[in-house]
């Protein structure tokens, strides 16, 4: 038999079980080959060419049976087993498309150089037919094995992410019960000291404490911030708020008394501090840790200021009713926060400031919670809000 004639006699169907199955038989290491050599050529030194060549043959047998459903195949569940390898190995997703595009030209590129042999006779017209399926096929296995890849990656992406929040909390942990131990030893000098001033202003004569009674106010009122940061402290320690009763409490008072505390910061260091706080808003709240939230934001306001050479510094307080929340505002024309941190802010150990620990914005936040209200903030160049929000609702239902 000559030209066209020679080919005929195998029907479509035939020729798909007999060429394609001998084809595959034949040239299996050859394709094989071509696919390592072009993909290692591609990608040097990236790949273990033994493991690479191991996942080569399975591949290569899922593809070579076109007329089984995939998931028939035998070798389907080490699908699950390439897209691991590829996952810890760090392959790079348009490297495992790559490669099946290698194998496309393989198998082109080696079905030429087998029909121009006289081992076995087949028209370019069953190739062409046959070749559909496999691309078909190609492109199946291509889908599958980089779900499979993306599945596994997401899956020890997870892991990671798990292991790194356990680690994370075991170090919250050990801070804590650290700062918890220094809390203690702090606050037992500090009531030692506290009693000798109670005792001084007893003691004093009338004319005498007239002339400092004002100083011993002062100090009075900063120990009252250190057990508040104590608290504060001791609560992050425990990852809850120590149990302070939820009370009643005006905003406006509460402002009031925070003002107090922080007014000797504020006038040193020549700080305008604006008020609107004219409404009479109640919440149920725990006082003592919500001014701490406040002084913890207005010292953070003040000492935003701190490379500030401008005589204009400003702090503004307000208070306002919007919608089912009462806000609180806190809002300082400083440099604003820097952009790296302005995402993780909140975050246990992100900071801004050169000395700073990192766990008051965070306290702020666990404190807020404890609460039933938010903190949240908006920064820019030249301004800087925190806003603390409080549900009107969970105020009233805590009342009754």
């Amino acid at each position: 038999m000559k030209g066209r004639d020679k080919f005929c006699h195998y029907g479509l169907k035939a020729g798909i079980d007999v060429w394609f199955t001998r084809f595959t038989d034949e040239y299996r290491d050859r394709i094989i080959d071509m696919w390592l050599q072009t993909f290692n050529d591609e990608f040097p030194g990236f790949f273990d060419l033994v493991q690479l060549r191991r996942n080569g043959e399975v591949v290569y047998s899922l593809i070579a049976e076109i007329e089984t459903p995939l998931e028939n195949c035998e070798l389907y569940d080490f699908l699950p087993r390439i897209g691991e390898y590829h996952a810890k190995r760090g392959t790079r997703i348009d490297q495992i498309i790559r490669s099946f595009h290698i194998w496309r030209r393989s198998f082109v590129a080696c079905s030429k150089e087998w029909i121009q042999t006289d081992q076995f006779q087949v028209s370019l017209l069953e190739v062409y037919e046959t070749f559909p399926s496999v691309h078909e096929r190609i492109d199946e296995m291509q889908k599958r094995v980089s779900a499979l890849y993306w599945a596994y990656f997401e899956t020890q992406l997870n892991h990671k992410d798990q292991t790194i929040h356990q680690l994370h909390g075991d170090r919250l942990n050990l801070l804590g019960k650290m700062a918890a131990s220094m809390a203690h030893e702090i606050r037992n000098p500090l009531f030692a000291i506290e009693g000798f001033l109670k005792l001084i202003r007893k003691k004093l004569p009338e004319d005498a404490l007239y002339q400092v009674e004002g100083y011993i106010d002062v100090m009075e009122s900063e120990f009252k911030g250190l057990y508040s940061q104590i608290t504060g402290i001791l609560s992050f320690s425990k990852n809850n708020i120590l149990e302070e009763p939820l009370l009643p409490c005006s905003l406006q008072e509460l402002i009031t008394t925070v003002v107090n505390l922080t007014w000797p910061r504020l006038n040193a260091d020549n700080i305008e501090l604006l008020q609107d706080i004219d409404q009479e808003y109640t919440v149920t709240v725990q006082r003592i840790a919500i001014q701490q939230v406040l002084t913890n934001l207005i010292n953070n306001s003040i000492e935003a200021f701190s490379d500030v050479t401008s005589p204009d510094k400003r702090i503004s307080i307000s208070i306002q009713s919007e919608g089912q929340n009462y806000c609180v505002s806190v809002k300082d024309n400083g440099p604003g926060i820097p952009d790296h941190i302005r995402d993780s802010i909140f975050e246990p150990f992100v900071t801004g400031k050169q000395h700073g620990t990192g766990l008051g914005l965070s306290i702020c936040r666990q404190i807020m919670e404890k609460n039933h209200g938010e903190l949240s903030f908006r920064s820019k160049a030249g301004e800087t809000e925190f806003v603390l929000e409080f549900n009107k609702v969970s105020s009233i239902s805590n009342v009754s």
